[in-house]
């Protein structure tokens, strides 16, 4: 008896070929790191290797980028975010903004700590992006400061409000809860999205601690808080649900009109059959 056979590579008509990945699933999406994820001004205590701020040699150029991702267009690829480390940081960011908005994308994004935010989140608009993501794992600045150990906490606010004027939305509030150390912000963080207006302008995404990178056994004993019960929380009080089709997570739209959503660790079978995104690295690699 033959092996089973992986799925074709494209399918379709000649004309609407789509994009497939070798479990048969439609590829849509691209995730595009600008920088090493060890390149970051950030050195957020669970996360892994950050801190360096070295560029390397070997990164794309911002036409390189623009080539390869109109490339991916024509293959039913339309959506694009852009992650790091942090990718605020190139130099050239805005230029990449810009040769990207000349595609036709569904939606271009970015997830960013909110560096140079406050001074380049128009001019992104202008030349493309559509909204952003930005970690905010707490309101309180001696936490932020442990967490991130970076003391800019007044800044990536600036940077949020920021975003939210010049229409970047919605923006994301990426938190990151962690047992003994922020857990008791998630009403405040909600009362913050509330209050820079909810709805599509402000939503909140709470992330559960993985055990991978710098958090080994110890540390993800100490940290991990297991969100369960605060998803439960939401969905007892919500006024409206949806799910997402990228994750299949749910969202939740609270009465003070705040979309929530409660990311748990990636490795179970829903998040894999729903995923529809490839990753390019800063240096051109492609990863399913």
């Amino acid at each position: 008896m033959s092996a089973p056979q992986p799925p074709p590579f494209f399918k379709g008509k000649p004309d609407e070929r789509v994009l497939y990945d070798r479990f048969g699933r439609p590829v849509t999406g691209v995730r595009i790191s600008l920088n090493p994820s060890s390149r970051c001004n950030f050195n957020c205590i669970f996360c892994h290797s950050e801190g360096i701020f070295e560029e390397p040699e070997d990164m794309m150029t911002a036409q390189e980028i623009q080539r390869v991702t109109k490339v991916l267009t024509r293959f039913g690829v339309d959506v694009v975010k852009l992650t790091g480390g942090e990718p605020m940081l190139r130099r050239d960011v805005v230029d990449v903004v810009e040769k990207l908005g000349q595609l036709p994308l569904r939606e271009l994004s970015m997830t960013t700590n909110g560096t140079r935010l406050v001074e380049l989140a128009s001019e992104l608009k202008d030349k493309g992006l559509d909204r952003v993501n930005i970690s905010l794992h707490s309101l309180r600045e001696e936490r932020f400061n442990f967490i991130t150990k970076a003391s800019k906490l007044d800044y990536t606010i600036k940077a949020i409000k920021r975003s939210v004027e010049v229409g970047l939305t919605p923006v994301k509030l990426n938190v990151v809860i962690m047992k003994g150390v922020n857990e008791d912000e998630v009403d405040d963080i909600i009362d913050f999205a509330s209050e820079l207006g909810g709805g599509e302008k402000v939503k909140v995404q709470f992330i559960e601690l993985v055990a991978e990178g710098a958090a080994n056994s110890s540390f993800y004993k100490t940290f991990h808080a297991d969100l369960s019960a605060i998803e439960k929380r939401f969905k007892q009080v919500a006024i409206d649900e949806k799910v997402r089709q990228l994750h299949l997570r749910h969202q939740y739209l609270l009465p003070n009109g705040v979309w929530v959503e409660v990311v748990k660790p990636m490795h179970n079978s829903s998040f894999c059959m729903a995923n529809n995104r490839i990753r390019i690295t800063y240096n051109g690699q492609f990863k399913p």
